[in-house]
């Protein structure tokens, strides 16, 4: 890469504002891929080879459980991974001193060249190097928006208020500093809702299923309206929200006022915002009649439900270790008893009502029977395939490997994965085998999306609704009467943190699309979100995670050195649980006692560093530190 030209130089602003660290060289060269300013940005295939790096940035399956999607869970209440989460124990999770540099964290790296791809585009355009109605043109162009408002949607979950930049800025220390004023949050909400409407208008309806298309912009926009839509709903009269008690962007923005003129209508707005996005995939695109293909195939392009996927190459560099760790030993990863509990009987009633046919939990085969097809599918119980081997035999899975003890193998929680498992044994040849497609984007997120900000601003379900509700139904082999969901759901009987929304108890009906909701997209990695939007966590207190019936007969399964590995003092026979609580394995974990999330942690703190940057102290400059953190490196929440 050549050095760039003086220019181009005045992106050094990102410096000021924390985009990279100072030893991060490639700040005073010309974005990746690319050589002189002048030699590129001339034609489309230009345009696309830029934004093609923004790809990365999505989370798919890689070559490890870590880094992978079907991992990503294990940070909330439906999975548990091979060690402790730090964001659900108090006092575990510190403020930074410095930026890190993933798409959640305080930077601007791909913000800016967002920026300066847009800058460019338009002098090209108005130079008449490249022409503003080339179909190929306004698409890419489309790409960069959409991608923006990606980027600048992980800010928004991570710290709320955040600084909105949309220009190349001069190197002028106080234009910087001024520029790196926080917004409010619902204010860079509505700016990433209007970039994605610039990208609707740009994008093509349909190229391949591999780049970003009109669907997924508007996709995109309907999370993006709920997410903001249920956080001002929940979290209002906190100091997370703008204009609410001890909110501490108030010295900032003195004359604050919502848009729609109060929160209540301001998240009317964003909730309308939802259900008119979400119509506009669910109502021109169908679901797959096959759900646990969508996951295991290597051919996605014809599947009308799968918006984008990741597609893999064959070879070491391309592809994915899933099914190499899944096959094997579970990955580091396992469902809850929680999670697993909350799967509907096929005649559409909780495990606990009195009809619903519930075999109990004895037995991995009982656990699963009968229910909701979803959880048969990505549950392995004894007698599933495991592996079609290439002489026509066939392993299969017998019991959870409890002990396997190399970190990222192994089952925790005896709920082992089989979604995402293919049974083809060339897929588990290496961490590096691995060819299925990995689904990004689904309209069954469109449907949930429309159904659950329809009923929350219209306090009913309409016929759209029902139907969108009805149709996963029918897909998941769940009676579709929902009404009798509904009139069986007892709340006091649930065990799911979602049936609270601070510390008020949620309605049934809602309760019961939340359920919808945390089915389907079982271990996708959209857990933690929603339970953060929907303030669900306040009750996650002495929280005991647990997995699977371990204590009445599946410990026959698992030999002689089980109690070995597993402290067995709380087993039941002992006056403890009879079920699998894999953070109280040993008496040192910082677990041991019950996950606790103090509320702090709904926000990310602010790096340290970015206050030096912009000469600012709490409540004293362009930055503020979020609620309930401190303005000490390393320091725990409030």
């Amino acid at each position: 890469m050549m050095k760039i030209n003086k220019r181009y130089r005045t992106l050094f602003f990102l410096a000021l504002l924390g985009i990279m660290n100072s030893c991060e060289n490639y700040l005073d060269n010309e974005p990746e891929d690319f050589l002189s300013e002048e030699s590129y940005f001339n034609k489309p295939a230009d345009l696309e080879l830029f934004v093609n790096k923004f790809y990365t940035s999505f989370t798919v399956n890689g070559n490890y459980g870590r880094n992978s999607l079907y991992a990503v869970d294990n940070n909330s209440d439906n999975q548990v991974g091979p060690a402790v989460n730090n964001n659900l124990v108090k006092g575990y999770k510190l403020v930074p001193s410095a930026a890190g540099r993933g798409v959640k964290d305080w930077n601007f790296a791909n913000i800016r060249e967002c920026n300066y791809f847009i800058k460019t585009i338009e002098d090209r355009i108005e130079n008449g190097v490249l022409d503003s109605e080339n179909q190929d043109v306004k698409h890419f162009k489309g790409e960069n928006y959409f991608f923006r408002a990606w980027f600048y949607f992980n800010k928004l979950q991570s710290y709320g208020d955040f600084p909105i930049i949309t220009e190349v800025l001069s190197d002028d220390t106080g234009v910087l500093i001024e520029a790196s004023k926080r917004s409010p949050r619902n204010k860079v909400a509505r700016f990433i809702l209007q970039d994605l409407e610039k990208a609707i208008s740009l994008l093509d309806n349909n190229r391949s299923k591999n780049r970003i298309s009109k669907p997924v912009a508007y996709l995109l926009a309907s999370r993006v309206a709920l997410f903001e839509g249920t956080w001002l709903k929940y979290h209002q009269g906190t100091a997370r929200v703008p204009g609410g008690p001890d909110w501490k962007g108030g010295y900032l923005h003195p004359n604050f006022a919502y848009e729609s003129g109060s929160i209540e209508e301001e998240t009317n707005f964003f909730l309308d915002k939802a259900m008119y996005f979400s119509q506009h995939v669910g109502g021109n695109h169908s679901l797959a009649s096959d759900y646990q293909n969508m996951f295991v195939t290597s051919n996605l392009e014809a599947t009308d439900e799968v918006l984008l996927y990741k597609s893999y190459g064959i070879g070491a560099v391309t592809g994915h270790g899933a099914s190499h760790y899944l096959q094997r030993t579970g990955a580091g990863c396992g469902f809850t008893r929680s999670l697993v509990e909350s799967f509907l009987m096929k005649n559409g009633l909780p495990i606990y009502a009195s009809a619903s046919g519930y075999k109990g939990d004895v037995l991995l085969r009982d656990v699963v029977s009968n229910r909701d097809s979803r959880l048969q599918q990505s549950v392995l119980i004894q007698g599933d395939i495991r592996t079609e081997n290439m002489n026509g035999s066939k392993d299969y899975f017998d019991y959870p490997e409890l002990l396997n003890g190399n970190g990222w193998q192994g089952v925790t929680t005896g709920y082992q994965l089989k979604k995402w498992m293919s049974t083809d044994p060339l897929e588990a040849i290496s961490n590096t085998a691995g060819t299925t497609d990995c689904p990004i984007f689904r309209v069954a997120e469109a449907y949930l999306n429309y159904i659950e900000a329809s009923y929350l601003k219209q306090g009913n379900l309409d016929a759209i609704a029902l139907d969108y509700w009805i149709k996963l139904r029918q897909r998941a082999q769940v009676d579709t009467d929902i009404l009798k969901t509904i009139a069986n759901t007892d709340l006091t009987k649930e065990r799911d943190l979602a049936k609270y929304s601070g510390t008020i108890l949620i309605d049934a009906t809602l309760f019961n699309i939340r359920r919808e909701r945390r089915n389907e997209f079982i271990a996708e990695g959209m857990r933690l979100t929603d339970l953060y939007r929907w303030r669900s966590l306040d009750n996650m207190q002495n929280y005991i995670v647990e997995g699977y019936n371990l204590w009445d007969e599946n410990y026959l399964n698992q030999g002689d050195t089980l109690e070995e590995g597993i402290n067995t003092s709380f087993k039941s026979e002992n006056g403890g649980s009879k079920y699998l609580q894999p953070l109280r394995k040993s008496n040192s974990n910082i677990a041991f006692d019950g996950y606790n999330f103090p509320e702090a942690h709904y926000l990310t703190p602010v790096p340290l560093d970015q206050f030096a940057l912009t000469n600012s102290k709490d409540n004293n400059g362009v930055l503020y530190q979020n609620p309930g953190w401190s303005s000490n490196a390393a320091a725990p929440a409030n």
